[in-house]
């Protein structure tokens, strides 16, 4: 049974490391591709001399080194330089992270709230006592139930910490690690230009330094999206958490009145928060525009009857057909159109949702943000 233990501890060890290493080795693989396979750089020639083992038993610093117990040392030397690059790296490549992020923070523009619903922030606008409130008030109070939180030592807080921690984790380390690469790659050729390898691989300086800093803005863009989503996320769990507290049962106990006042006063702030956020220039609006997607100068209510393309009438006729009673009951004149319509209307829906499925997947994988 100790065997057992034991394998089972080595192997949560290795697990561990290779989890908290993951990231680093990835970029590192990643940094050899682009180098060599494609910037096309030549491998670097090391040449090592072959040692007769008879001769090197002889030596009297080969014995010496045995005698003191120094060659077990030696043995230990490449992990402990492997430590010592990987602190190096660690350190240069947050601090180049904290410079980037003071330099170009994340935009201010971005809606953090544009995954949260009024359902969600009714519990926050709740406790605040007040039906004058506003979305920095619901912020202001959600780092209050935090600290509470917090404080009780509670399981699924820490849970919390470990999925918002893994959420920017291994966004941080590309980040940071590719910020050290490309200033090493650049530093190479700017003042070790002498060099033969550098010289012999002069032509895969721009290209690998392009891909790289395309690497940098991919990685900071991940880093930036999860940064802005941060707020939003904690705001779902804080919520959640008031809502099985045993203590704020009494407080979310209202009126319907109060509670349809809440609802609408929530929702007024949240699309508020949405037409301050869509103001001003936007890129992807543009791209938009010009691929059809958005309509210029049409309002939300006339952007209704572009749903269903490419044939919105029949789309519109298959949603009236699967709500209104007297038609679907009806079996003669037109019923059999109307039917038609319907499965247009249902087949249209289902691709829909296949496609927001879809370009949510695409958006995770991109963002790593949910």
């Amino acid at each position: 049974m100790s065997i057992i233990s034991d394998v089972r501890a080595v192997y949560d060890s290795v697990r561990g490391s290779w989890v908290k290493s993951q990231a680093h080795v990835v970029s590192h693989v990643v940094l050899a591709g682009v180098i060599f396979w494609i910037g096309g750089a030549s491998i670097p020639e090391v040449s090592v001399k072959l040692i007769d083992p008879g001769q090197l038993l002889g030596n009297q610093w080969y014995k010496l080194a045995k005698e003191t117990g120094v060659i077990y040392f030696c043995l230990a030397f490449p992990v402990l330089v492997l430590a010592a690059y990987a602190v190096i790296l660690q350190s240069a490549g947050q601090m180049l992270v904290s410079i980037l992020m003071l330099l170009l923070p994340p935009s201010s523009r971005a809606n953090r709230y544009r995954s949260l619903s009024p359902q969600i922030l009714e519990p926050l606008a709740l406790t605040l006592d007040s039906e004058d409130f506003n979305l920095q008030d619901i912020q202001n109070k959600s780092a209050e139930f935090m600290m509470k939180y917090q404080s009780r030592e509670n399981e699924q807080w820490e849970k919390l910490e470990k999925s918002v921690s893994d959420l920017t984790k291994n966004s941080q380390i590309y980040l940071a690690d590719f910020l050290v690469f490309v200033l090493v790659w650049i530093f190479l050729f700017a003042f070790l230009s002498e060099a033969s390898w550098v010289k012999a691989n002069d032509p895969a300086y721009w290209p690998v330094t392009t891909i790289l800093l395309l690497l940098v803005w991919f990685a900071w863009f991940r880093v930036s999206r999860a940064i802005s989503n941060m707020p939003a996320l904690l705001l779902i769990f804080v919520s959640t958490m008031i809502r099985s507290d045993p203590d704020m049962e009494s407080v979310l106990k209202v009126s319907n009145d109060k509670h349809d006042k809440i609802m609408l006063k929530l929702a007024e702030l949240l699309k508020a928060e949405h037409t301050r956020t869509e103001t001003g220039p936007s890129l992807l609006l543009f791209i938009r525009y010009k691929i059809g997607l958005e309509e210029e100068g049409v309002d939300s209510d006339a952007k209704k009857d572009l749903r269903g393309f490419p044939f919105p009438q029949l789309y519109w006729d298959g949603v009236s057909f699967s709500f209104n009673e007297e038609r679907y009951k009806r079996y003669e004149g037109e019923w059999f159109a109307g039917y038609l319509a319907y499965l247009y209307y249902r087949l249209h829906k289902r691709i829909t949702n296949l496609i927001k499925a879809t370009w949510q997947f695409f958006k995770y994988i991109v963002t790593g943000v949910p």
